[in-house]
């Protein structure tokens, strides 16, 4: 092989190179992009189900008052 067709194979072989490389890199960008959605996304559904629960502890402190004033009013009807 002459000198000519050895650069011409190794340039071929380093320009499929970095065309492999710049795909990677392309890839690895969209890679993160992906990551930091999904990290944002357990987040905020981490948050959602902390309000919920706290909702949800809310909502039973009312039902126990709202249970003992009708036990009140209906001893008070009794009485």
């Amino acid at each position: 092989m002459d000198n000519t067709k050895i650069f011409d194979t190794l340039e071929r072989k380093i320009e499929k190179m970095l065309g492999r490389l710049a795909s990677l890199e392309s890839e690895n960008t969209r890679l993160k992009a992906d990551l930091a959605s999904a990290r944002k996304h357990e987040k905020d559904a981490s948050d959602s189900k902390g309000a919920v629960e706290r909702l949800e502890k809310d909502q039973e402190a009312v039902r126990e008052r709202l249970e003992k004033l009708i036990s009140s009013l209906e001893a008070a009807e009794k009485g």
